[in-house]
């Protein structure tokens, strides 16, 4: 450790502990003793369908082993982007490629508006919990902080809770922190909820009267299903379907996609960042496009998917039937054991209460998870997401049935021996 420098040494302490499991993953035949990842944030049940397309359609040309038209993204991606999403988010104003740029995933599309948007020691308001890779992500290189939003009891999808964003708001101008704008993931990473559309407006109400800007991560905006216990609850709205100037300047909302969550594709590493009354951001993204640049292969692929409308339209109907039945088959399993869970309608997990399966109520969270490691399977604790309160953990659902049923049996043995 001595040979690094202190910005160095820090970075070793920010190693993703989840890679341990990545290197030991659990397969019913290679590897039986393996870790159950029902951990990170990957939806398995569409990958047969999506490695035929990609076999059947990456017809690579000698383009894609150039710098191709540039380090943010091929004009034909860009088109087929603002193709799909015209379909799917139903924008007010339609996008066209000179609204957006190509990233190497949403992250990076994410860490592009901290570069741009604020300066090292300035503020993001975000509510709680929220997405842990948030804080790495604005925190790590662009030095930009989360100022938390706590709700306590109240409901976060309330119109009420946008009153505390105006208190946290006002308290930290009253310490001198320079807040820039304010962080939504939509649908929600870790509850899993969709925002109704008046509290959207809420949010932008309260941007435009304190002159922030509203970063919109859409990464899940297909990845909504039917919940028959959730009949009320609503579905999915862009922002970029009620950007108007009755309430915010339409420069100050941006918003990013990428197919990782909604075409179970992480490993393609293809995002985008929307600002369509805001060319600057573009432009300062772009100065940095060579460390963000996405893989020519995955461009090529990327373009031929989403300007496919039929097969976009069967994967995205098959994939929420089968998230509906995955769901459904997990929170049986959670009611038939007595262990508390959320009810959600949206993204790829469950917000699940296992602290309180124990009774005396004395184990912590990292008790918790340590008993889950030693049946050799992995769920995210909710104190890195910012739970406010202790015993909550966050568990994906968005596999096939046999390897649900693995690994809650492996959770159950962890928490009920």
């Amino acid at each position: 450790m001595n040979s690094l420098s202190t910005r160095g040494q820090s970075f070793v302490a920010q190693k993703p502990t989840f890679f341990d499991v990545l290197s030991d993953l659990w397969d019913p035949k290679s590897n039986p003793n393996g870790i159950l990842n029902i951990g990170l944030a990957e939806n398995t049940l569409m990958h047969a369908e999506m490695k035929e397309f990609i076999n059947a359609n990456a017809h690579i040309t000698t383009h894609a082993l150039t710098y191709g038209d540039g380090f943010s993204g091929s004009q034909k991606l860009k088109e087929a982007v603002c193709h799909f999403l015209n379909n799917q988010l139903s924008p007010a104003a339609p996008l066209d490629s000179t609204h957006i740029t190509i990233t190497s995933g949403v992250s990076n599309a994410i860490e592009c508006c901290a570069w741009a948007l604020a300066d090292a020691g300035d503020y993001v308001l975000v509510g709680r919990p929220y997405f842990n890779a948030f804080k790495s992500t604005l925190g790590t290189r662009p030095g930009v902080k989360l100022l938390e939003v706590s709700f306590g009891t109240m409901d976060p999808f309330s119109l009420e809770a946008v009153q505390r964003y105006e208190e946290a708001y006002a308290a930290a101008k009253s310490q001198a922190r320079n807040v820039r704008a304010l962080i939504l993931c939509s649908p929600h990473n870790p509850l899993g909820r969709c925002y109704p559309r008046h509290v959207l407006q809420g949010y932008m109400r309260f941007c435009h009267r304190h002159g922030l800007h509203l970063i919109s991560d859409e990464i899940y905006a297909l990845t909504v299903w039917e919940n028959p216990r959730l009949k009320e609850a609503p579905g999915f709205q862009s922002i970029l379907s009620m950007t108007n100037e009755s309430l915010m300047d339409p420069s100050m909302v941006h918003a990013v996609w990428g197919l990782s969550k909604d075409f179970g594709a992480t490993g393609l590493r293809i995002g985008c960042l929307i600002s369509q009354a805001n060319k600057p951001l573009l432009d300062a993204a772009d100065g940095i496009s060579l460390y963000n640049m996405p893989s020519s292969l995955a461009d090529q692929v990327a373009a031929s998917l989403l300007k496919d409308d039929e097969f976009v339209g069967n994967y995205t109907m098959t994939n929420r039937r089968r998230l509906a039945d995955s769901y459904l088959f997990a929170t049986d399993f959670l009611k038939t054991h007595g262990i508390p869970y959320l009810e959600s309608n949206a993204a790829l997990f469950i917000w699940i209460k296992l602290g309180s399966v124990f009774q005396d109520g004395l184990v912590t969270d990292e008790e918790i998870l340590l008993k889950l490691r030693k049946e050799k399977v992995y769920i995210a604790r909710g104190t890195i997401y910012a739970s406010e309160e202790a015993g909550w953990f966050r568990m994906v659902f968005a596999h096939p049935k046999d390897v649900l049923k693995e690994g809650l049996n492996r959770m159950l043995r962890a928490v009920k021996p």
